[in-house]
């Protein structure tokens, strides 16, 4: 049974930003860098370049910076926050949670903020935006940041193409707070895992299964590994009906929608939204040529990229969508005011 929130939160958000690494990385040096044919990553990723973090570019660090910006874009500084929520597939460390490390680089070290993290692989801001507009709409907290960061790149298996040629490192960020009487609201939101899917995307070691004291079989279990073709044919057998039922909880119609944003997942999911999901020509945000799938920073940076062109605004209305690890699949509808 899928996860849903219909009839509308009246939450707004009232900025965004994202940064990624410092690191510019070509798909035409890693094709040098591994020994490819020259157009080969390019061609089979879609992604021309992404950046990587640098040296002491950590995922704290791009958060904390992700969230300045969405505070400078509200008019709001990091003393106005009640929570900060991170959504991350891998901290920085275990203990304490990248929340933590955020919120101290922020300069709130007067006990007054709820710092905790979320991961719910690619869809954590999705997740991370749910929890903090209920928790607004209930009077909890009055204003929250939500930060989305990976660092993917120390683990990638290059020598796996599918698995290793898609991805790029960043963080985005954006402060939500209650909408009062205007539009803004978020219309609907709803999640749904399909366990048959669990094996496709993975990281096998680094838990407690295996790790440091008890190392897994085979080293590479402590790299990405995705069967990229069968989260496709999953993601597509159930997103039909998953996105027409999120359409309906929210009360809009997909040709009522002015922008999809979707999670940056590879080029070919990016061409079944336009092709074969109906989505309104021209409406669909496409970041991934140059900045890869950023993991679960990705979704968020494409949103911020649309509030900066122009493209959301007061009275536009965004379906945000995308599929995760599990296979999970997550989507928002959400009004600006």
């Amino acid at each position: 049974m899928s996860g849903r929130t219909g009839g509308g939160v009246p939450v707004a958000i009232r900025g965004t930003g994202s940064v990624t690494g410092s690191v510019v990385v070509t798909s035409a040096e890693l094709d040098e860098r591994h020994g490819r044919p020259p157009g080969t990553t390019e061609a089979r990723s879609g992604v021309a370049s992404r950046t990587w973090a640098g040296p002491g570019e950590t995922s704290s660090l791009l958060a904390t910076r992700a969230v300045e910006k969405a505070l400078s874009a509200a008019g709001w500084d990091a003393g106005d926050l009640d929570a900060v929520i991170v959504a991350s597939v891998l901290p920085e460390q275990p203990m304490p949670t990248t929340a933590a490390l955020v919120t101290q680089r922020l300069g709130r070290a007067d006990g007054g903020v709820t710092a905790f993290e979320v991961n719910t692989s690619c869809l954590g801001f999705l997740t991370a935006l749910d929890l903090s507009g209920l928790a607004i709409a209930a009077g909890r907290w009055r204003r929250v940041a939500v930060a989305a960061v990976d660092i993917a790149s120390p683990g990638l298996n290059h020598a796996d193409l599918e698995s290793s040629a898609l991805f790029g490192d960043g963080a985005a960020a954006c402060v939500l707070e209650a909408a009062g009487d205007g539009p803004a609201a978020i219309l609907a939101s709803r999640s749904g895992t399909y366990p048959d899917g669990a094996r496709l995307c993975e990281i096998a070691a680094g838990g407690t299964r295996w790790n440091a004291t008890v190392p897994p079989p085979d080293p590479a279990a402590y790299l990405f590994r995705m069967d990229g073709l069968g989260v496709m044919r999953l993601a597509a057998r159930h997103l039909p009906g998953f996105v027409a039922g999120v359409l309906e909880d929210a009360g809009v119609g997909l040709d009522e929608v002015d922008v999809v944003v979707p999670h940056q997942a590879s080029g070919l999911g990016l061409r079944y939204l336009r092709e074969r999901l109906g989505a309104p020509a021209g409406a669909v945000v496409d970041i991934l040529r140059d900045h890869g799938n950023q993991v679960s920073a990705s979704l968020p940076t494409a949103l911020d990229h649309a509030v900066r062109a122009g493209r959301l605004g007061p009275g536009r209305t965004a379906l945000l969508l995308g599929t995760g690890a599990g296979l999970s699949l997550s989507a928002a509808v959400v009004r600006f005011g």
